[in-house]
């Protein structure tokens, strides 16, 4: 069955006319060490569907670029897969390397293989930066973390334990499933936590306990209640953006550059913000998401053309986001505006060039032959209706 189904899966990569994107990792099996580069394909397919196809479960030698770059071309051989539009990976130097000498490689095969001849091939993975961001706001109160998260898993190791604590809510038991909402309901509980303190012994005689030679963090005090208070009122603007980016099983790309501007705009505002903590938390935020994105200067500019590509927004909405960020008028707004227009323009024409590589004939004067009008074809001015407008003004 895996035979038959993967041999209709290659005559389909070879002859659809569409670019496959990729996202590629390495895992290291904790047991034997062992690496494992996975490489999944995701791509539209005739019903415009969003598909995902994991290719390929690699074990590789090293992590080196030149062995990320082979294994990725021949698990691209092996499907039969030919155009590739983005590849995501983290934001590891050798997997920058990688992907130039993937692109060296993959571009000679034929003209159409890759996209602007590979120029915006590398996409580093949204998700993947926005942890790391969140985790700088994390370092500074990890006792915190740790003391809040030690007395929920003192209360959740048994029911009597469980029970004990119900007796000290009001409002019923909760879940946790991330450190975001692990808090955030967490805090729900202070009091709770707080009557456990003052009339569970047990629950004090676990904290005296001690792990790997240390004894255990907590019982939560005031201090760290308001820390985490604090960094949860933060965090939301993450969590949501989250949400959005770490989707795999919808389209999403037209959205990811909204959340990347929302991150960025609700950075500069906390880095001015009366609470101190919360300032230098948004400072250390910032700082990586520079690191990363410059500010919205080193975002892969398709990223912003996906956005575009959404009929609410339009480049209209690209500029709002340059001029609220930077400032009207001014040089780096003007700057990203003539960047991604050029983006759009040179995108326009290469992809109008294969349609007339294909089709064999001119598409105006197809157009012109079959029936159309000049008003249809060209505007008042003689000028091309099949230029593309990048004016927003």
């Amino acid at each position: 069955m895996y035979v038959k189904r993967k041999a209709s899966m290659c005559n389909m990569f070879s002859s659809s006319k569409q670019h496959v994107s990729l996202t590629t990792d390495i895992w290291v099996a904790p047991s034997t060490a062992a690496s494992y580069m996975v490489v999944t394909a995701h791509w539209i397919d005739t019903n415009w569907r969003l598909r995902k196809l994991i290719i390929g479960f690699k074990n590789v030698i090293d992590h080196k670029g030149v062995t990320i770059a082979r294994v990725l071309e021949e698990c691209l051989s092996e499907w039969s897969i030919m155009k590739i539009f983005t590849i995501i990976v983290d934001n590891a130097t050798v997997n920058t390397n990688a992907l130039k000498i993937f692109a060296e490689l993959y571009g000679a095969i034929a003209s159409d293989a890759l996209v602007l001849d590979g120029r915006f091939l590398h996409m580093g993975c949204p998700a993947h930066i926005v942890n790391l961001v969140v985790k700088d706001g994390l370092k500074e109160i990890d006792d915190s973390i740790c003391a809040i998260r030690n007395s929920i898993t003192y209360v959740r190791s048994s029911t009597t334990r469980l029970n004990s604590f119900e007796l000290c809510v009001l409002s019923g038991k909760t879940r946790w499933n991330s450190t975001y909402l692990m808090l955030s309901k967490a805090l729900k509980f202070r009091l709770a936590f707080d009557r456990m303190e003052a009339e569970d012994k047990l629950y004090n005689e676990y904290f005296q306990e001690t792990m790997d030679g240390k004894k255990r963090v907590g019982p939560p005090t005031r201090d760290d209640w308001d820390a985490v208070e604090g960094l949860v009122r933060f965090l939301v603007i993450f969590y949501n953006s989250t949400l959005v980016v770490f989707a795999s099983n919808s389209v999403n790309s037209y959205k990811c550059y909204t959340e990347i501007v929302t991150i960025e705009r609700n950075l500069i505002k906390l880095s001015n913000d009366l609470d101190v903590e919360l300032r230098k938390k948004a400072m250390a935020m910032r700082e990586n998401f520079n690191k990363y994105w410059e500010g919205l200067k080193k975002i892969n500019r398709l990223l912003i053309v996906a956005s575009i590509l959404d009929p609410r927004n339009k480049m209209r909405f690209a500029t709002l986001c340059f001029e609220r960020v930077y400032g009207k008028d001014n040089v780096e707004t003007k700057a990203l505006q003539s960047s991604v227009a050029d983006v759009l323009k040179s995108l326009f024409e290469e992809y109008t060039l294969r349609y007339v590589t294909v089709h064999g004939d001119d598409i105006i004067g197809t157009r012109s032959q079959s029936g159309a009008t000049s008003s249809q074809s060209t505007g008042q001015d003689g000028s091309s209706r099949m230029d593309l407008d990048t004016d927003v003004g």
